[in-house]
């Protein structure tokens, strides 16, 4: 039995017969007759598919008419690009899509098929015209977020980025703190991609990059005023008792957090100064805290480690101790003598001990803020309201280092920030005497000892004013 069927195509072309041969050659018109009915139903089922809408096929043009002409042009396009419907050869019509190849289903040709067979709606998706990406440029510098950096190495520095960040948040300023690192190096990174606004620096290395000048020549004493000085900030050499002197680490190896961090610039300038050669690793504070344990290394030198979770866990054994470090004269311009009890370090300094050691001075520092400068005006609504509600802020966080920072304290040599000196000019209230002779003789002592610097001179006064006051 063999069927011949003449193929339609296109499918719009006259209904041709098809015939149907017996096994006895006979001709079966009754079944011609139904077989000619189903081929129609089938030629009318093909053509609605064919011939979407005649509303949408003027004067009854053909699909291949309205795939032959481009999609009009925008009046304002200008260019050659070409438009989607050039970019995508198979056009859509009410949710149908063309295939790119012949396919022939029960001996006809079918032009057209659901945009499913496309994965679902991706089809629809990739003919449409594409669409401009939102544009991923950082927010203007008046709107973003004023960025305030602590080392992430320095615990105490890192805790006082937050409280201030929170304390002005909570004032409807937009500041975030950020951990990094502080070094004068570092820093000079910072400025060149604007990432932070704010810093809580150590002074030391600042002070001993060549009288405030970077190895770029940047001044930084003109670039990044002090908005407020801070408080010390302790160092602590931790070791096995074994070492009782810090000269005794010469050779050894002693860990100094990152590498362009601001403890391992602390600590090349102490070592330095007091000619001491150690060979320095740079680990994470917990890491090295497991090494020094296991014996693979020799002393951990840490810079405010008294809000360090992982040093206050440290030692419990009693096999470590803090090495004291002495406050020689080659460290007198940069530092300043601090004393550790075990208030400080319950597991690492005993009871009845006390451990002399030297801190740190530190500063919150305007980060490429000249005078003159766009950040300046940014930084100093943030700056008057740290100055105006400090005694309702930051000053009153139980536990917190912000309870020590006295806000008249001034860093000879350096620069204070325009907006904190005019709040201090505005609100400095009557002239105090006993003050201004107190303040000349501490730092006219501070140049010929080892006693406090003159900087320190209106908190130490504030000081025994109170204990004057008690002890009346």
């Amino acid at each position: 039995m063999t069927i011949r069927v003449q193929r339609l195509d296109p499918l719009w072309r006259a209904y041709k017969d098809i015939s149907r041969t017996t096994a006895g050659g006979l001709r079966a018109s009754a079944f011609r007759r139904k077989s000619r009915e189903a081929s129609i139903a089938t030629l009318v089922i093909a053509a609605a598919f064919a011939l979407p809408s005649a509303a949408r096929a003027a004067g009854g043009a053909a699909p291949q008419a309205q795939e032959a002409q481009p999609a009009t042009e925008p009046a304002a396009a200008s260019d050659n690009t070409p438009t989607s419907a050039e970019k995508t050869p198979s056009l859509r019509h009410g949710g149908m899509v063309r295939y790119d190849k012949p396919v022939f289903h029960n001996g006809h040709r079918v032009l057209w098929h659901g945009a499913w067979r496309d994965g679902g709606r991706a089809g629809e998706t990739a003919a449409a015209p594409a669409t401009k990406p939102e544009s991923n440029a950082a927010a203007p510098a008046s709107t973003r977020d004023i960025l305030v950096l602590a080392d992430g190495a320095d615990a105490s520095a890192t805790r006082m980025a937050a409280e201030f960040a929170q304390a002005m948040q909570s004032g409807g300023l937009h500041v975030k703190a950020i951990a990094g690192k502080t070094s004068a190096a570092a820093l000079d990174k910072v400025v060149d991609a604007d990432s932070a606004d704010l810093a809580v620096v150590p002074m030391d290395a600042m002070g001993d990059s060549s009288n405030g000048l970077t190895d770029k020549g940047a001044d930084w004493r003109a670039r990044a005023p002090y908005v407020v000085r801070l408080a010390n900030e302790p160092i602590a050499l931790i070791a096995p008792r074994a070492i009782a002197d810090i000269h005794q680490l010469a050779g050894r190896k002693v860990n100094v957090a990152a590498a362009d961090g601001a403890t391992a610039a602390s600590a090349a300038i102490v070592f330095s100064r007091l000619n001491i050669a150690p060979t320095m690793t740079n680990e994470p504070l917990s890491d090295a805290l497991s090494h020094l344990a296991r014996g693979e290394i020799d002393a951990i030198f840490v810079v405010g480690g008294g809000d360090s979770k992982a040093l206050a866990d440290f030692g419990k054994d009693g096999r470590f101790h803090i090495v004291s470090i002495p406050y020689a004269p080659a460290l007198q311009a940069l530092y300043c003598p601090m004393r550790l009890t075990s208030h400080d370090q319950a597991n690492l300094i005993g009871v009845d001990d006390k451990v002399d050691t030297i801190g740190v001075p530190t500063a919150l520092l305007a980060i490429d803020a000249a005078p003159d400068s766009p950040r300046t005006a940014r930084i100093a609504p943030i700056a008057d309201r740290l100055f105006a509600q400090f005694d309702q802020s930051v000053g009153v966080l139980r536990g917190s280092r912000w309870n020590d920072v006295n806000l008249a304290a001034r860093i000879l040599g350096w620069p204070r920030f325009g907006a904190t000196q005019a709040w201090l000019d505005q609100n400095q209230g009557t002239p105090n005497a006993a003050l201004d002779t107190f303040r000349g003789a501490a730092e006219t002592a501070a140049s010929g000892s080892d006693g406090p610097g003159g900087a320190d001179s209106d908190k130490l006064y504030e000081s025994l004013m109170k204990l004057s006051g008690a002890a009346q």
